[in-house]
């Protein structure tokens, strides 16, 4: 996966994470579908990113076969998915946001 197309799709997910819209993941088509449905089934296994169920359901109406993390697995090497890379940075993106959001109401 393109560098450009992960940093895209982590600005996607970052603000997402603030103004969930599960018919924005479906909607998309500035992003990759099955980029989107490998980072929707990735943040409803995680613990801080919120919208587990939702997310899950994303997922699997994009890829139907999200629903097994072996395919999960797959489907994620398959696109070169830097999951690693693509967590700290989605993590880092909704941090930067919150404090740009305090700012302002400090301001």
């Amino acid at each position: 996966m393109a560098t450009r197309d992960l940093d895209s799709l982590v600005r996607f997910c970052a603000g997402q994470a603030r103004r969930f819209d599960p018919g924005a993941w479906r909607e998309s088509e500035s992003i990759d579908r099955n980029a989107l449905a490998v980072a929707a089934k990735y943040l409803s296994m995680t613990s801080w990113y919120g919208h587990e169920a939702a997310l899950e359901r994303v997922a699997e109406e994009l890829r139907p076969e999200m629903s097994s993390t072996e395919k999960f697995d797959h489907e994620a090497s398959a696109i070169g998915f830097e999951l690693s890379y693509f967590s700290v940075a989605v993590r880092y993106q909704i941090v930067m946001g919150d404090r740009s959001k305090a700012r302002k109401a400090n301001s």
